[in-house]
């Protein structure tokens, strides 16, 4: 399936986007070689033709699973992580390709709303050359970054504070490295991709005063896993870095 997204606010990297479930009943399904493509386009109404959408562009993989399991509840956000965020020049059009083949008998189901003029395109079997133009969309965000923010550490001057994350993606821990180190009263927040504080961070004692690691263990305040999605580790001084995490 084809999804086409007209306008961007500029210049920015996608980090995940997030599917509505629209049913309690089905709920839940496992995709095999599970991806998400976006790429860059000038065309404003799709073809049925899907590479003519792409009007000679090469679509980027932004995320790439042999499973994908989802269990979903009736009105929430599901969010898919990007392994390879991906970037818009933000005067093109913006085409999101989801693609899988296959899967274990399970269904999800996904609320879809009607526009004007072809939005989506459904195309079976996934290796299909052609598929059917259609005026809904299914019902989902995109969460990005403006440019800058979205590219890792925050460019500093030497002396400053810098902070890392590795790994980035992350599935259950990420180790936060502030360099130099920082005071021991000082405080590693995270945020999710809406500003909100997910978790509050101590600093631990380190031997080696030129580095310090915190680790966070993909937990809110209360114990929860955090969703995947877009992630945000800032340190009381204003330095910060993008975190994804996949599940």
């Amino acid at each position: 399936m084809l999804v086409l997204a007209e306008e961007m606010p500029g210049p920015c990297t996608l980090d995940s986007v997030q599917l509505l479930c629209g049913s309690d009943i089905y709920n839940h399904g496992v995709f095999l070689n599970a991806r998400v493509l976006a790429c860059q386009t000038t065309v404003t109404e799709l073809d049925s033709v899907c590479k003519d959408n792409y009007a000679g562009n090469t679509p980027d993989t932004a995320m790439s699973r042999d499973t994908l399991s989802l269990s979903w509840t009736n009105g929430e956000w599901h969010a898919l992580g990007f392994e390879h965020p991906f970037g818009h020049n933000g005067s093109d059009n913006l085409i999101i390709e989801f693609v899988w083949q296959g899967d274990d008998g399970g269904s999800v189901y996904n609320f879809g709303y009607y526009t004007s003029g072809n939005r989506a395109v459904d195309a079976r079997p996934s290796t299909a050359e052609r598929g059917v133009p259609r005026n809904y969309m299914p019902r989902f965000r995109i969460h990005y970054s403006t440019t800058g923010m979205a590219e890792g550490s925050v460019t500093l001057p030497e002396a400053e504070m810098r902070v890392e994350a590795t790994p980035n993606p992350f599935t259950t821990t990420a180790a936060i490295k502030l360099q130099p180190a920082a005071g021991s009263d000082a405080r590693v927040r995270i945020y999710d991709a809406g500003g909100k504080l997910v978790r509050t961070l101590g600093q631990s004692p380190v031997a080696n005063r030129q580095s310090q690691v915190v680790v966070w263990d993909g937990r809110d305040e209360d114990g929860r896993r955090a969703r995947a999605g877009t992630y945000f580790c800032r340190l009381d001084h204003g330095r910060a870095v993008r975190l994804v995490c996949v599940r």
